[in-house]
């Protein structure tokens, strides 16, 4: 009996190792990994506890910059330093050299500029057409020099060069803006977004991967800085789609006024700015101004005001047809607005950890973000206590239902066409990547939690059948020992049958 309860414990166990080994493998490779461009133009995928595919790291190059203007100071554009630049007084090729060969190039203007790169090889490289003003471009080869050919009045801030590897993470590879948002975020100025919005990219584009796109109403193109800060604000909090800043509304002091800003911008002229935006990105959520300004900005309560106005118009197509003609019409399933007194809810940044983040939470990204609009410290800060509260929203506007009460998720109900990007049920085997071209996968390897699931239920059932197995043979030799047979044939061991 012994030899055979043995021989059903090495069963039980050649069952369930298998899945209690597998498991911890399964949950290393399960979680979501983070990709970061390489400068030489492929990606490199790294966990979220730092560990990378590639350890290369990409080193910047010391530059010098030549033309045919020989006296001509060209160090304001290698100094670093977004608060300077030189600006192009004629069509001019510069001439870069590196100490060392380079593979990527990262420049920055005052304003959006169309320019052009020549290698060595004659190979042309064309630069500025999505209208980028921090734009990162790849050689696809590795070369000592280039020549960079600018138009007349370019305002050039500032030019980096990379070898091969991995890019530092303050150089920034912006996408174009997004064709269908999940999230709009839609800040009237420069700083708007983190100030009144807090934790909502970091932690809806940072850490839960959703497509958020940032539409700001006016424009500081007047004090250029503020156009670095934003980009700069935007990409430390996980946003990498190139926001839309409006070229038609300059940023002025007397829009502090409703009225004001109702007559300087033109109240038609927003509202049309408005539906062409939500007709274009096609967002499921909005997050917007207070309807009364927070402070009571006249442009702020501008912006919230249209917007509301606007939701009613964009599934008509006589309603601004010229944005309908190019964009269709849409419906926005749910918009939110700071401090909306209906359907509240509570947003608390300060307890969602973000493992992108490294464990920061959202609310500290958010002061991160803030705190890149070096111009604009002192005079205000992120808060989430007192009559600005950035944690708190309400659902102004829905086509899908009214939140479930203290949920506080903005997303819930709302119906996703393509799937959600953190859904539970998404596959989330080993990731392998390409060398080829970088192209990411998943694999065939079932979740951490299933092998679990499974392992528990292997061991549990061959406990099971253990402990009725021995029951069973104990059961079986005590009647051997009694030898009486019994008056129900089925109880009557197979010895008494052969007796009978």
């Amino acid at each position: 009996m012994l030899e055979a309860i043995r021989k059903i414990m090495v069963l039980a166990a050649a069952v369930v190792m298998p899945f209690l080994c597998a498991a911890p493998a399964a949950h290393a490779s399960s979680v979501r990994p983070i990709r970061s461009v390489q400068a030489g133009g492929s990606e490199v995928v790294s966990q979220p506890n730092g560990s990378a595919v590639s350890t290369q790291k990409a080193k910047k190059v010391n530059l010098s910059v030549y033309s045919v203007l020989q006296s001509t100071d060209y160090s304001p554009i290698l100094d670093d330093n977004e608060w300077t630049y030189k600006t192009m007084s004629r069509n001019i090729t510069l001439h870069i050299y590196g100490d060392k060969a380079f593979s990527s190039l990262y420049l920055k203007f005052e304003l959006p500029n169309e320019w052009m790169v020549t290698l060595p090889d004659g190979t042309g490289l064309e630069g500025g057409k999505n209208e980028f003003i921090h734009e990162w471009l790849p050689l696809g080869q590795s070369v000592k020099n280039v020549d960079l050919s600018l138009a007349k009045n370019t305002k050039l801030t500032d030019i980096y060069a990379f070898t091969d590897g991995e890019l530092p993470s303050w150089v920034q590879v912006w996408q174009p803006p997004c064709e269908n948002a999940d999230l709009m975020v839609m800040p009237t100025h420069s700083d708007d977004e983190h100030l009144w919005f807090g934790g909502a990219m970091p932690y809806y584009a940072g850490e839960r991967g959703y497509k958020v796109q940032v539409v700001y109403m006016t424009n500081h193109r007047q004090y250029t800085i503020r156009c670095h800060e934003q980009l700069n604000g935007l990409w430390a909090v996980g946003v990498t789609h190139y926001p839309i800043i409006s070229d038609t509304f300059r940023d002025v002091p007397a829009t502090g006024r409703y009225d004001k800003a109702a007559e300087i911008f033109g109240y038609d002229n927003v509202l049309g700015f408005q539906v062409e935006m939500l007709r274009r990105f096609r967002p499921k959520v909005i997050i917007a101004h207070d309807i009364n300004g927070e402070y009571g900005h006249g442009a702020h309560r501008l912006n919230a005001r249209t917007l509301l106005e606007a939701l009613e118009l964009t599934d008509d197509p006589a309603a601004f047809p010229e944005s309908a003609a190019k964009y269709g019409t849409c419906q926005v399933q749910k918009v939110y607005l700071h401090l909306w007194e209906e359907h509240p809810i509570v947003m608390d940044w300060s307890k969602m950890e973000l493992s992108r983040f490294g464990g920061k939470t959202a609310m500290d990204m958010a002061k991160k973000g803030f705190a890149c609009h070096v111009s604009q410290q002192g005079h205000y800060r992120v808060a989430e206590d007192g009559p600005y509260d950035c944690r708190k929203f309400g659902l102004a506007y829905t086509t899908v239902g009214w939140d479930t009460p203290d949920q506080n998720d903005m997303f819930e109900h709302v119906v996703w066409s393509e799937g959600r990007p953190d859904a539970e049920d998404e596959p989330s085997g080993a990731v392998a990547v390409s060398s080829s071209d970088g192209a990411v996968s998943a694999s065939d390897t079932p979740p951490a939690a299933t092998h679990r699931q499974m392992a528990w239920i292997a061991a549990v059932s061959a406990v099971v059948v253990l402990a009725a197995a021995s029951v069973w043979m104990l059961h079986r030799k005590g009647r051997r020992g009694n030898a009486l047979p019994s008056d129900n044939p089925t109880d009557i061991t197979v010895k008494e049958r052969r007796k009978k």
